[in-house]
């Protein structure tokens, strides 16, 4: 492997000349796919192809490469058509060989909030991956094995737990995400109701901790010995809605203008404010007392993703309550029925932190809202 290293140098040297000479009349860019998770494989090369239909992206020839083991290799082959990919090893060694020159910024090429569509770009361009036809009778055919009927609609259910890092992973250390996890056994009275409605409740997760336990016959554990890349993928696109922890799964609905109901969400400036959709957060406890939005924010929270950091502040973070995700599951039907009254929640979207990553704002247009029996506790608190 050593030598196959020394010999490719050679070629890496050369390849960045080219690249270099170019420039003046051809500016050529290298981009990394983050492959091993599936939130970043399609949020962040979605929103790079829809800044590019946009001519954000600057005009270039931009060559892509994955990196890591790839989660989902349907989702990458479709990518794969409408990206230029070279060898991840060579193309590593090139944009390793790019960054000893000045100027290798230059050369390098990634959406511009990583996986945030801050233009709100989603909903003005179609998703750029499509079905054939072939696989649209591939996944009917998937329906009708999980027992859901022609015509029928599903509820695509994702919870977050440790166990997918840990398998996954095992000798990395994840534990710092473990804030965002939840426990499956609160979706239970969602998942009942929403399937008295008349959804089929699809649960999805390639490897999870626990398993649903629900006996009703349109309570789908698809985790369980059922799923697959494809389905994930089908099954993502084409729900009714899609309800849960914010995890990699619920980029799929997300690109697909699919809406999404999050619960138990953290860190609280991190909201994907430009989604379709409803959102409540994991309560802040401090002293044995809520904390307000503007109180977590002075607390240094409301943009931390390692656990610990609450810990250090003395915060105590609380899942919402069964009701509480029960309460955003019937709102979500609600909206699907168009049998719901939107109330105005301008004021509070207005004094909600814009807040600025690397130079960039995490925020553009708001459309997400919070689910309307939180946002009641909320301005009750307030008041």
């Amino acid at each position: 492997m050593k030598l196959m290293k020394l010999a490719c140098v050679p070629l890496a040297l050369l390849a960045v000349g080219i690249i270099r000479a170019l420039a003046p009349w051809k500016r050529v860019r290298l981009g990394q796919l983050w492959s091993p998770r599936l939130g970043h494989l399609i949020g962040n090369t979605e929103c790079y192809l829809c800044e590019r239909d946009a001519l954000i992206q600057p005009r270039s020839y931009d060559i892509w490469f994955h990196s890591g083991i790839i989660c989902n290799r349907v989702i990458a082959r479709k990518y794969g058509e409408l990206l230029h990919l070279w060898p991840a090893f060579f193309a590593n060694l090139v944009v390793k060989v790019n960054a000893l020159f000045l100027g290798w910024e230059k050369h390098m090429v990634q959406s511009a909030q990583v996986d945030r569509d801050i233009y709100n770009l989603t909903r003005l361009f179609s998703p750029h991956i499509r079905f054939t036809e072939s696989e649209e009778r591939k996944g009917q055919r998937l329906l009708r094995k999980l027992g859901i009927p022609e015509g029928a609609k599903w509820v695509c259910l994702i919870v977050r737990d440790s166990a997918y890092l840990k398998i996954k992973s095992p000798g990395a250390d994840f534990s710092y995400h473990d804030y965002r996890d939840s426990d499956i056994s609160d979706y239970i009275p969602a998942a009942v109701e929403l399937a008295r409605r008349g959804y089929y409740v699809v649960r999805m997760g390639e490897v999870i901790g626990k398993t649903l336990l629900v006996k009703h016959s349109r309570v789908i554990d698809y985790a369980l010995g059922k799923r697959t890349e494809f389905g994930d993928l089908y099954l993502g696109a084409k729900c009714a809605f899609c309800l849960g922890t914010s995890t990699g799964f619920m980029v799929i609905p997300q690109v697909f203008n699919r809406p999404v109901g999050i619960v138990n969400y953290v860190p609280v400036e991190y909201t994907p404010t430009w989604l379709e959709g409803l959102v409540i957060w994991k309560h802040h406890l401090k002293d044995g007392k809520k904390m307000a939005l503007p109180e977590i924010r002075q607390a240094g929270v409301g943009l931390t993703t390692f656990g610990q950091a609450f810990a250090d502040a003395g915060i105590t973070l609380q899942d919402n309550s069964s009701l509480e995700i029960l309460d955003l599951a019937i709102e979500m039907a609600d909206r699907d029925e168009r049998i719901y009254v939107e109330e105005p929640q301008t004021k509070f979207w207005e004094a909600f932190p814009r807040s600025m990553v690397n130079g960039k704002p995490l925020h553009g247009k708001i459309r997400i809202r919070v689910g309307r029996e939180f946002f009641k506790g909320l301005c009750e608190s307030a008041s």
